[in-house]
């Protein structure tokens, strides 16, 4: 009875865990179908794409694709400790450190490649990737002193 009541505890947390064990998934296969679905973008579409262009794109989307799956992973083992009911612990700072160092890594990429190519388009992602790697690093700061104030309280009481 205790196990059915369990598996019907279905909250939020572990909806995100499903929902970003999906997005890892569907990123492995784009990541191992890469250069065909390029090709088939480059004949499907009115873009004309010289071939160095199409090796930068490659090269740029095969580069940011590890930071991407390393950030999608930390998201993922945040959400499966929230889920277990461990919010604030040393590990999810961690992991938001490791967000926010990928996340950077990702905007300064986007940001050398868009030199290669000439659209704006670039420009939008890597502000956005700041913007993440800024956030991220203000929660883990945020859950630090959440954990320095949970210590002091439990050895309060």
């Amino acid at each position: 009875m205790n196990k059915i009541k369990k598996l019907l505890q279905f909250n939020l947390s572990h909806m995100a865990c499903l929902f970003i064990s999906l997005i890892i998934l569907a990123g492995i296969v784009i990541y191992v179908a890469l250069p065909w679905l390029i090709d088939f973008y480059i004949e499907n579409t009115a873009v004309e794409v010289s071939p160095n262009s199409q090796k930068v794109m490659i090269s740029m989307l095969y580069s940011i694709g590890v930071p991407t799956f390393i950030t999608l992973v930390m998201a993922w083992l945040i959400t499966m400790n929230i889920s277990k009911g461990k919010s604030f612990i040393m590990k999810n700072v961690s992991y938001l450190r490791v967000v926010s160092i990928c996340s950077l890594v990702i905007a300064v990429m986007v940001l050398f490649f868009s030199t290669f190519l000439t659209s704006f388009f670039p420009i939008i992602i890597t502000v956005i990737f700041l913007l993440l790697a800024l956030l991220s690093a203000v929660f883990a700061n945020l859950f630090q002193t959440a954990i320095k104030f949970k210590e002091e309280n439990d050895l309060t009481v």
